[in-house]
Parts: C-alpha cells; sequence; structure tokens
C-alpha cells in the first residue's frame, strides 16, 4: 500500500496550539508536544505536496545532534517516545512515533544564528557584491563554495512571518546587548565546530547550519531543529567541487526541479514527479543512516 505524507496532526479532543511551516504544536500540561510533519516548505512558503517520512528524518536527526552537543549547553528535549508521553497522545504511536518531541516550554529568543564554514549562497552573494551590511570581512579571492579560513557567524532576526533579516554584529549587540550576542555566537560556532568532524566521518559536507536558542530560569538551551536538511546546506564529500555549484543533499533537489520547469512562487503548483520525490527521500534516509 502506497504511503502517504503526513501533512497535518490531529489528535482527537485537542486543539493546536500553534501550526508551523512544518511543524504542529500542543500544549501538554506545563510542557508543550511538537511534532514534525512531512510538509515541505519551498521558496518561501509550504508547498501542497510533502515528502513521506521527512518529519522522521528532521527528528532522528535533530536528536542526534542534541546527544552529541549536550555537554556544550542543554536542550529543551524531555522525552520523544511516544509511551511516555501523556495521554491522549501516547494513543497514537504509529502517528506520532519518530517525528514528535516532548519539550519544555520556553522562552525563544527570535535569532536565527547561522554559523557558515564554505562561501555559497547568500554568502556567496552579498561577498561578490561587497555587501559588508551584515557579512564579516573575508580575504579576497575566495572562490563559490570555497572553504572559509574559518567558520564565521551571520545572525538573522527572526520574523514571525517569512522576512528574516539578516544582522551585523554591531545591530545584534543592540537587538539582545553585548553578552547575549557572544553567548549564542560562541554557542553557535562550538555546536558547529562539534558537528562538522561527524558529518565528515560520515561522507558528508557540513557548509553552513542554523540554530536556535531559547531560555528558561536563566538558562539558555538548543531548540527546534537542529543540523537536518530543511536547516543545513549539506553536500557529499566525494561530490565536492570548489569552485562551482554544489549538488545538495537537502530540499534544494526539489527546489531546482521547479525552478528548471519555470515555476516561480505566485504560480499555481505543480506536480513534484515521483522521480524528485524518490531521489530526496533517499538522499534524506541515507543522511540518517550515516550521521
Amino acid at each position: 500500500m502506497k504511503q502517504e505524507p503526513l501533512l497535518e496532526v490531529t489528535i482527537s479532543g485537542i486543539s493546536r496550539r500553534n501550526r508551523g511551516k512544518i511543524r504542529d504544536v500542543f500544549k501538554v500540561g506545563d510542557n508543550i508536544l511538537v511534532v514534525t510533519t512531512d510538509r515541505v516548505y519551498l521558496f518561501d512558503q509550504v508547498y501542497p505536496e510533502g515528502l513521506v517520512g521527512k518529519g522522521r528524518t528532521l527528528t532522528a536527526l535533530t536528536l542526534r545532534t542534541f546527544e552529541l552537543t549536550g555537554d556544550i549547553l542543554p536542550n529543551f528535549l524531555i522525552s520523544s517516545r511516544v509511551e511516555e508521553f501523556p495521554s491522549p497522545f501516547n494513543d497514537y504511536p504509529e502517528m506520532l512515533a519518530g517525528r514528535s518531541l516532548l519539550t519544555e516550554e520556553i522562552t525563544p529568543i527570535r535569532l536565527e544564528c547561522v554559523a557558515r564554514g564554505y562561501l555559497y549562497g547568500q554568502a556567496e552573494q552579498a561577498y561578490r557584491d561587497g555587501d559588508r551590511s551584515w557579512m564579516p570581512s573575508l580575504p579576497a579571492g575566495l572562490e563559490l563554495a570555497g572553504e572559509l579560513p574559518h567558520p564565521i557567524f551571520t545572525p538573522a532576526r527572526k520574523d514571525l512571518g517569512n522576512n528574516d533579516e539578516n544582522l551585523s554584529w554591531d545591530d545584534l549587540i543592540e537587538l539582545v546587548g553585548e553578552r547575549r550576542a557572544e553567548e549564542v555566537r560562541d554557542l553557535t560556532l562550538k555546536i558547529y565546530e562539534r558537528m562538522r568532524p561527524i558529518f565528515a566521518s560520515a561522507g558528508f559536507i557540513l557548509a553552513d547550519t542554523k540554530f536556535e536558542f531559547g531560555e528558561k530560569d536563566g538558562r539558555i538551551m538548543l531548540i527546534n531543529e537542529a543540523c537536518t536538511p530543511d536547516c543545513s546546506r549539506i553536500w557529499k564529500e566525494s561530490e565536492y567541487h570548489p569552485g562551482q555549484l554544489q549538488d545538495t543533499w537537502d530540499k534544494e533537489i526539489m527546489e531546482d526541479y521547479l525552478k528548471a520547469a519555470g515555476w516561480s512562487p505566485g504560480d499555481p503548483p505543480i506536480p513534484l514527479p515521483a522521480e524528485v520525490l524518490e531521489k530526496t527521500r533517499e538522499r534524506f534516509a541515507e543522511l540518517v543512516t550515516m550521521i
């Protein structure tokens, strides 16, 4: 029987607290249940087609990151085992298993904290344009997809909509204060430096990734997702060629198909071919298996 993606989480008698781009959130007593669906977020919008198993991939990689960085800082996880969830959520193992996190309720720090080890994407464009409004200073002569002399931190203000704003270091200090700015910068780079060799040992390059933090009772915590294909740029080491565009192990596979098909945001959705979905699923599965 063909599997269908889980696009919506419905728990009988329970109202959803929030519906995010990918996650459905429920209030559970003093805690929060975060369920990662199979929705896909392409070109700053939720695309009507989902990807079977995507939510479990993101959850598995997030749990692995939490496990490997717990000595750097705590995270908001209480349990990922459905049998440990309170009623009625523990009555839905088939739907919730492998994609759900019971977490502490925290106050999010409304920042996207990006660590970059390679010159690509927005950062490469800003570097070529000479835009120093948010990019740290880098030496001349760097190439597309080239490894940076050292990882850099590029924060953004996390908007409740879709308009996240890149911040300079001075902007960040003005927004959160110097002490907090230094704290999130140092944590971002420490977690990135911890996870880079993990990916490398599995044959992947973690080119850049973003982290989100929250706080509770004066403690700063790692929250939401971490080192997943939805919040990272990931390349296969064996296929890496500096100086050119890279093949990715993330959702860009689907975006690349839509661009090649002439589709633009705002156009009516077009079906994603089975082979594109299958290729994406295979790559996500390979990441989980290796990492």
